[in-house]
């Protein structure tokens, strides 16, 4: 199974993976991680690589809140074949995320599908909603 890594400021890691593991119960290898006021990247990368190492067997995929912000920069050196990168998540793209697995090994598919799915969930529910959009 393919691992995934919630790396993001302050508490957001926790809270998404508590509102997912609300809808889809508890997950096994995912992790999450934060980054909290005065801490340094060291302490971030070290806690990365060894989260990598736990939830990986299979391949990883970290997935951070900011693209450009600290836990992406921290991310980037650590990805290769087997350890991916999404940026700028949401919730729908981490359920998709956690159904996908259990069925789909090829790190690509899972990323692409995935990211497919939370744009799609992306929407202006007012302007919907009020017929100014369909």
């Amino acid at each position: 199974m393919i691992g995934i890594i919630l790396c993001c400021h302050g508490e957001m890691a926790e809270g998404i993976r508590s509102a997912a593991e609300l809808i889809v119960g508890p997950q096994q290898q995912l992790d999450a991680l934060g980054i909290k006021p005065g801490e340094g990247q060291d302490t971030l990368r070290s806690a990365l690589k060894k989260s990598i190492r736990n939830v990986g067997k299979d391949g990883v995929i970290i997935l951070t809140d900011l693209q450009g912000g600290t836990p992406f920069n921290v991310a980037v050196p650590l990805l290769n074949e087997k350890v991916r990168m999404i940026a700028g998540f949401n919730l729908p793209l981490l359920l998709q995320m956690l159904m996908g697995r259990l069925a789909e090994n090829d790190i690509d598919k899972l990323t692409a599908g995935a990211t497919e799915h939370a744009c799609q969930h992306i929407v202006d529910a007012s302007a919907i909603l009020s017929g100014r959009e369909a």
